[in-house]
């Protein structure tokens, strides 16, 4: 038979030590006990305030360890102190015995959780229509400026929110005020990339006509947005990076020069790629342009096909090769065939009409100077 009697129990034992360790540091008392004889606790009361933490530091001999957090609350010049284990700033005035009056509020307000650093002061408040997520309710707002009194009274407001009065606006001078949330979100989509038009002069193919040698193809590319929403509601966006994903493949049309550079003309010209042409005579005189769908049929009988130009056939046969270009150079239709005719070219209010399918080609275009050169 084993004899356990000189086995040391240190909680059992009724002559057990107090065994207790004060520590404050700041406003959080942390309290460690081992055990407590009826005398050793009387002394523990005393030590801690109303004794709020003894009675729940002994439990059939368990070893408990808790905080305590030291609250100060001021009152109309008054300060009263309390130390609470958790709990809201509700908590903290129910127990200092303060209750805020009808036109006052808590600083932090009532629902806020307890933690090392709260104090809190009771404030004179008005009490101001606050529309904000949504709901209109009225809300008691501390005395001081709008923007600070707003995070006082637990509404939380960021510095993009726009409020419909001025942040710095004292509470006392407002009735309402409302609140649009504002926030923005970094959106990434896929967009084309247009493929551009090139031409390139080709001495075998016939002048003025014109070959497709490379098809034009769109690129992709990333896009990042900042996007603003204002109430939920999308109110503008600003583009903050572009990434080319699939890099696009240029159009490449062949237009023909073939016998361009023979001598005898009436003069020469350099077209838009540099080559220098001959030409029998030149025009100058308002150029205007025009429309029509696909399949339409010309004055001559050839369908509508942009190149294919309107004149007057008494000065420009139909069938003959034109380049044409603004006097200064800064636009060129390039090189064209007479095909066609109209009431403006036959008088004289315009020496040539540029077939485009695109509406607002024309538009852009609309009525300017060109010269039209004849080169056959």
């Amino acid at each position: 038979m084993t004899d356990n009697s000189s086995k040391f129990n240190p909680v059992k034992s009724a002559g057990a030590l107090l065994l207790a360790v004060l520590m404050v540091v700041g406003s959080v008392l942390t309290v460690a006990a081992a055990a407590a004889s009826p005398a050793a606790k009387a002394e523990s009361d005393n030590n801690v305030a109303d004794g709020i933490i003894y009675n729940n530091l002994c439990e059939d001999g368990d070893f408990h360890v808790l905080s305590a957090y030291e609250v100060t609350v001021k009152n109309n010049g008054q300060t009263t102190k309390v130390f609470v284990s958790g709990g809201t700033v509700a908590d903290v005035l129910e127990k200092a015995g303060v209750q805020p009056g009808e036109n006052q509020v808590s600083v932090p307000a009532a629902s806020t959780a307890i933690t090392s650093d709260t104090d809190v002061v009771i404030m004179n408040a008005k009490k101001i229509s606050v529309t904000a997520d949504g709901k209109t309710q009225d809300v008691l707002l501390p005395y001081g400026k709008v923007g600070e009194s707003l995070i006082l009274a637990g509404i939380r407001i960021s510095p993009d929110d726009i409020l419909s009065v001025d942040r710095n606006t004292r509470v006392d001078e407002i009735s309402e005020l409302s609140v649009k949330r504002v926030i923005y979100k970094n959106v990434s989509v896929t967009e084309e990339v247009p493929f551009d038009s090139k031409k390139e002069n080709s001495d075998e193919i016939e002048l003025g006509e014109k070959k497709l040698k490379t098809e034009g193809v769109n690129g992709e590319k990333l896009v990042t947005k900042r996007v603003k929403y204002i109430d939920g509601e999308k109110s503008g966006e600003k583009v903050i990076s572009e990434k080319v994903t699939k890099a696009p493949v240029d159009e490449v049309a062949l237009v023909g020069t073939k016998g361009a550079a023979s001598a005898g003309g009436a003069g020469s010209f350099t077209d838009e790629n540099g080559v220098e042409v001959s030409y029998k005579y030149m025009l100058t005189g308002s150029g205007t342009a025009y429309t029509a769908p696909a399949g339409a049929l010309t004055a001559s009988g050839h369908e509508v096909y942009e190149g294919g130009v309107a004149v007057n056939p008494e000065l420009i046969p139909y069938g003959s090769k034109l380049y044409i270009e603004t006097p200064d150079g800064s636009f060129s239709y390039g090189y064209a065939t007479a095909i066609d005719t109209g009431g403006a070219l036959m008088d004289g209010s315009a020496i040539v009409d540029l077939f485009y399918f695109s509406l607002d080609d024309c538009c852009n275009f609309g009525r300017r100077d060109v010269n039209v050169y004849v080169i056959e």
